[in-house]
């Protein structure tokens, strides 16, 4: 195990620490300009390897030799403001050692004492400044003082004092009026400091903000479900968000400096505008068109595209899918509604007279001697009749809401269907195969959902009239909400047979009143179907691929344990 000690990396006053190494620097650089060259210009007329500069040259190599030392301890400091006050002083007791053997009292050089105060106010603010001034001040002071005595021997002075007599009022007024701008230039220059590093964080913190700016822009961007990308002027994709690659099915890899074609084809020249763009020159528009993603699967996406400024446009999609699918159930639960109206009327109007007019035919029938063709006519009338308020009942199962709300098990209800089924024509080679939860417990009509299971029955027996399957399932789920971290519990119920399917193009016409795919149907069943579910407040969804076989979905909210 080694044991020496590790560096001490000042992570605190890093700013501090890299504005000491340009002292260091400036340090050696100065001592031997300005001590080699005003040494030069005062003994110009004097040998420089006399022995009366040997102290010039010491000094030198001092200041040359701390400053090695410095560098040395560098990566070892722990506190950077007590390394630059230990320079700093070390630079004021080098200053007045200068001072002293170039002449004391007379020397051209006790102006490197505000260079240090400069230095200080610099690296240690306004307060470094003063401590700078002060020290300066007693060490001029006390080396004048010491000088005008004849306390310091003359041996080291590479000037010798003319015969220039100073009084001591002459000492005084040096010394003073040195302190003063000692102090004057700390206050100043500490001032001018303290207001660069005001500025310097105002901008540093403004600096920051920005780039918290920036990444909370940019993880907007990536997390937000619209998809968002970017073209330049040649219609190449430039950027491609997460929900971009979502929606689409492309990564940023496939698809980056790609025509925009690639994607979506023909997009930028489409006309089919939800919102105009304006006439002067690109602008903002709106289109809603088909897309199909890279699996094949198709979905209707909103469009809205904007110009940049430095060109190109910025698009943004949105899945509108279930958008569409929700407006597709209000408009037909519009057209539902209506015709729930007319079906109450019809009850009125209708009903009575077809009640008269069979109750009539059958009198006639069994009163009166008919010929084979009169007892042809007469069936035809009665058993048209019948069929007639059978339309009617439907009609009013369609327009009549589930009013007799109750506490019931979908598993019983959906078990008795399946055996009236199972015991009818209809399931003739059909092999039904049931997987029910036991308690499927909701809030509702069981007469009303035994007519929905049937519908649905005798719906995909229709489909498959040469045999297959019949599969039948029930469980209890849950569904995601917003704000909702526990989400809804439903029951699912999922009906689904082997049949011939459904063409795509009729899948969303399927719960329509009146349409029907067979000669025979009435084109109400799954329209009635479509309006006791909801009414129930569920949801139903059919799925169909020609030759394969449809599959409906049926959610209706679970009863709540308080209920």
């Amino acid at each position: 195990m080694s044991l020496n000690p590790m560096p001490v990396q000042p992570t605190l006053h890093t700013p501090l620490m890299a504005r000491l190494k340009w002292l260091m620097v400036l340090r050696v650089v100065l001592a031997i300009l300005f001590i080699g060259i005003s040494s030069w210009f005062q003994f110009k007329q004097t040998s420089p390897i006399q022995p009366s500069f040997y102290p010039a040259y010491g000094i030198v190599i001092i200041t040359c030799l701390l400053t090695i030392l410095y560098a040395r301890l560098f990566k070892w400091v722990a506190d950077a403001r007590l390394f630059a006050y230990l320079q700093i002083f070390g630079d004021i007791l080098l200053i007045t050692a200068t001072v002293y053997v170039t002449g004391g009292i007379e020397s051209l050089l006790s102006f490197l004492y505000f260079l240090s105060i400069i230095s200080a106010s610099i690296l240690l603010n306004r307060t470094g400044g003063f401590y700078a001034a002060s020290a300066s001040s007693i060490a001029y002071g006390l080396l004048v003082n010491l000088d005008f005595y004849k306390v310091l021997p003359t041996g080291y002075k590479t000037i010798m004092a003319g015969n220039v007599e100073y009084e001591r009022g002459d000492i005084l007024a040096t010394v003073m009026l040195n302190i003063i701008g000692f102090f004057t230039v700390a206050f100043l220059t500490g001032y001018l400091a303290e207001r660069t590093v005001k500025i310097e964080k105002e901008l540093e913190e403004k600096k920051i903000d920005f780039k918290k700016l920036e990444e909370m822009n940019k993880y907007i961007v990536e997390n937000i479900n619209s998809g968002i990308l970017t073209i330049d002027e040649d219609s190449r994709i430039t950027s491609f968000n997460k929900a971009a690659e979502k929606i689409t099915g492309y990564s940023l890899e496939e698809v980056y400096n790609q025509s925009i074609d690639a994607v979506f084809t023909d997009l930028m020249n489409e006309h089919g505008y939800s919102m105009n763009p304006l006439d002067e020159g690109p602008s903002y528009f709106r289109i809603d068109k088909v897309f199909k993603k890279k699996d094949g699967k198709e979905l209707f996406l909103g469009f809205s595209v904007s110009p940049m400024k430095e060109g190109g446009h910025v698009i943004i999609f949105q899945d509108l899918t279930r958008l569409r699918d929700i407006e597709e159930q209000l408009k037909r639960g519009d057209r539902l509604k209506a015709l729930g109206e007319l079906a109450a009327g019809m009850a009125h109007e209708v009903r009575n007279p077809l009640a008269s007019i069979s109750g009539s035919a059958q009198v006639l029938k069994q009163s009166l001697s008919l010929s084979d063709e009169a007892q042809h006519l007469m069936d035809i009338i009665t058993r048209e009749t019948n069929r007639l308020n059978a339309l009617i009942t439907e009609f009013l199962l369609f327009a009549k809401p589930a009013v007799k709300m109750a506490k019931i098990n979908l598993s019983d209800i959906l078990n008795d269907t399946i055996g009236m089924f199972r015991n009818s024509p209809e399931s003739k080679n059909i092999e039904i195969q049931v997987k029910l939860d036991d308690s499927l417990v909701i809030n509702g009509d069981g007469g009303q959902l035994k007519q929905v299971f049937w519908n649905l029955f005798l719906n995909a027996s229709h489909a498959m009239l040469d045999g297959g399957q019949l599969k039948i399932g029930g469980h209890c789920s849950h569904i995601k909400q917003p704000f909702d971290s526990n989400g809804a519990k439903v029951v699912v119920i999922d009906i689904s047979d082997t049949g011939a399917g459904i063409p795509q193009d009729k899948i969303d016409k399927i719960f329509d009143p009146f349409f029907t795919t067979r000669d025979s149907g009435t084109g109400l069943g799954l329209a009635v179907v479509h309006r006791i579910i909801e009414n129930h407040k569920g949801t139903i969804e059919i799925r169909s691929r020609q030759g394969e076989g449809t599959s409906f979905k049926i959610r209706l909210p679970m009863m709540k344990s308080e209920d």
